[in-house]
């Protein structure tokens, strides 16, 4: 399920504006952003994409929380401190620094939330297009670089991020499509609040 790690960029990039990415998308103290997702993986040898289904929460003081539903029933968290995940209740965690390329997206995580756009800005190429419906298009600055192994993601939204692509160097890519994305205030579920704990900053 790690190799799934592609996943995570999508929601760290969902606190993007409408307003052509000048400012983070800001949650008032206690809201959390969430969604549906359907991810659909492109692999090399493969006839057929692999599809996934599930939901996601994103929360400024503590990360982001996949819910798998499809094909399989997992939960995933990405925190400051690591990655988490529990499968059939078992859980498993994975510290940031056993993990570069976790800290690496929880770093542009939480610098999109903050607003902080130079941290992206120095790691990527950064290509925006469009207004209200815009598309952004990022490129590594640093090729072939492990802490971060994509070619290009390709980002576009409006209010909120709708799809992304992420492609690799080895041909494989992802396809992820986000809807009923909203702000919301209702707790977590203590299953994904313990995760939470779990890769909290240590």
């Amino acid at each position: 399920m790690i190799g799934r790690r592609s996943l995570f960029i999508a929601p760290l990039l969902a606190c993007v504006s409408p307003q052509g990415w000048a400012q983070s998308l800001t949650l008032a103290a206690g809201e959390s952003l969430q969604g549906r997702f359907v991810q659909q993986r492109f692999l090399q040898g493969f006839n057929q994409p692999l599809k996934s289904t599930g939901s996601f929460v994103l929360s400024p003081s503590h990360g982001v929380a996949w819910q798998g539903e499809t094909p399989f029933v997992t939960t995933t968290v990405i925190g400051p401190g690591g990655l988490a995940q529990r499968v059939s209740g078992a859980t498993t965690v994975y510290p940031a620094s056993r993990l570069p390329v976790i800290a690496t997206l929880y770093d542009i995580f939480a610098s999109a939330l903050s607003g902080d756009w130079q941290k992206l800005t120095a790691m990527f190429d950064v290509r925006r297009e469009g207004g209200p419906a815009w598309k952004v298009t990022l490129t590594p600055r640093q090729a072939g670089n492990t802490a971060l192994p994509i070619s290009t993601v390709t980002v576009r939204g409006g209010r909120y991020v709708d799809a992304v692509e992420v492609r690799r160097a080895n041909g494989d890519w992802d396809s992820i499509e986000f809807s009923q994305q909203t702000p919301s205030r209702q707790p977590v579920s203590a299953e994904t609040a313990e995760l939470f704990a779990a890769v909290a900053r240590r």
